[in-house]
């Protein structure tokens, strides 16, 4: 179980931000046999307070380099409050993984109808190397890797793939649909340092005149590398 009450910064309190978020989650985690189950459920409240009267939701595609929002609601009126939900499971049994999440997002908003937006994703992967991905406490930890590079081995590597979907169309709010179709290769030499390269052929509709000049439906690809030092 996990729980938090969370405000503005404490030097910006006062008339001007008074919002306040409560969020909580619970987590059931039981091994079965050599594999590792995950089942979990969240949820967040937020009251935006006096002084805040609209939202927002957007995303970039995949890579944050990218500063264009191909899916976006723009500024959402009226806004009074945010609560939102989701349920996730994972499993995780020897070299192999796979998890899933949905999220509901709905705002209330004074006089108006409240729309409600949905985001989910399902993901497999699958080590090359005899390595697998580690849990512990309900999240996933990094990689131990068994045979790292400098002492024998080539370190760890692992293909995942992966669906996400999130719709941001609902009660008058057009913001778009975005199908997000992704692969990933993942090079992790030693503990602590990863290697990626990232591919993604995400799908849009219901987008008109979110960019300007695209059309009502179409898709972008998108490719990344990154490398990571975690400490």
């Amino acid at each position: 179980l996990q729980g938090g009450v969370f405000t503005d910064n404490i030097s910006d309190l006062g008339a001007a931000n008074d919002s306040i978020g409560l969020d909580g989650r619970i987590v059931f985690a039981p091994k079965i046999g050599n594999a590792q189950l995950h089942l979990g459920a969240s949820g967040h409240w937020r009251d935006l307070g006096d002084n805040i009267t609209t939202v927002r939701y957007r995303q970039r595609p995949l890579i944050h380099s990218v500063s264009t929002r191909f899916i976006n609601t723009g500024n959402i009126a009226g806004a009074t409050s945010e609560t939102s939900y989701g349920l996730e499971a994972a499993v995780i049994s020897g070299r192999f993984h796979a998890s899933a999440e949905t999220h509901w997002a709905k705002v209330n908003r004074m006089a108006m109808p409240n729309p409600t937006f949905f985001g989910g994703s399902v993901e497999a992967g699958l080590f090359l190397t005899d390595d697998k991905r580690e849990y512990k406490g309900g999240v996933f930890k990094g990689v131990k890797v068994k045979n790292p590079v400098g002492s024998g081995g080539i370190g760890a590597v692992q293909f995942n793939v992966r669906y996400d979907r999130l719709d941001l169309v609902d009660a008058g709010i057009i913001g778009g649909t975005q199908d997000g179709y992704m692969a990933s290769l993942i090079w992790t030499p030693v503990n602590q340092v990863r290697f990626l390269l990232n591919y993604g052929h995400l799908v849009y509709g219901d987008a008109l005149g979110i960019v300007p000049g695209a059309p009502n439906n179409y898709s972008v690809d998108v490719f990344g590398a990154r490398a990571q030092v975690s400490f």
